[in-house]
């Protein structure tokens, strides 16, 4: 009877473990919280100019996502609602040293390890967003040389932070001015969410 007691008492401590199908299930609630340049690579260093403006850019990126792509989040996701907060990211990217974002490693990545390494560093309040899906774009690297940027989608469930899916795109950037040339890439990534389907049904 004792052990009975032990583990109903955890359970509500825990909450539910999602998995990669419920990324899809409209019953299971998912949050938003924006992309993460902290670990981003700018290449080669030589072919960008203005760099210290980088930081501007990270902000006026997710406010792109913010203005444009929260209804192509809901529908991708089969949801009449999703949970929205870049708080997070923000304070990750305001911690970024501009000076170390440049680099001529044109192949740069970040691991999987890595990229779970990040999602617990955010800091996310798991008590606020308990039972929750959590979606964040790990943003790998901005190559001018190519040109491509390599973005990671990632899902972590929020009771223990780990990730549920990790999907690395390549896509070739494009738009006017610099924010639209980088910052739309993300906007094609979010529009290719739901083909992920196949993958976790």
């Amino acid at each position: 009877m004792k052990k009975l007691m032990i583990v109903f008492l955890f359970i509500p401590i825990l909450g539910f473990a999602q998995t990669k199908k419920d990324i899809f299930n409209p019953k299971v609630p998912l949050v938003f919280f924006g992309a993460d340049y902290s670990k981003v690579q700018c290449t080669k260093s030589d072919e960008f100019s203005n760099k210290p403006e980088i930081l501007r850019f990270f902000v006026d990126a997710n406010n792109l996502i913010d203005r444009n792509w929260k209804h192509i989040v809901r529908n991708k996701l089969d949801r009449d609602t999703v949970g929205w907060d870049l708080s997070y990211v923000t304070n990750a990217n305001a911690s970024v040293d501009w000076q170390k974002v440049f680099s001529d490693n044109i192949d740069y990545t970040i691991s999987d390890d890595e990229i779970g390494g990040m999602i617990k560093s955010l800091n996310i309040n798991q008590a606020k967003y308990k039972d929750c899906i959590g979606l964040i774009l790990v943003e790998e690297n901005l190559c001018k040389t190519k040109p491509l940027v390599t973005i990671a989608e990632v899902f972590f469930n929020i009771n223990d932070l780990n990730p549920l899916l990790i999907k690395h795109y390549s896509v070739k950037p494009g738009g006017y001015g610099f924010l639209n040339y980088w910052g739309i890439s993300n906007g094609y990534l979010l529009i290719k969410t739901d083909k992920l389907k196949k993958e976790v049904m």
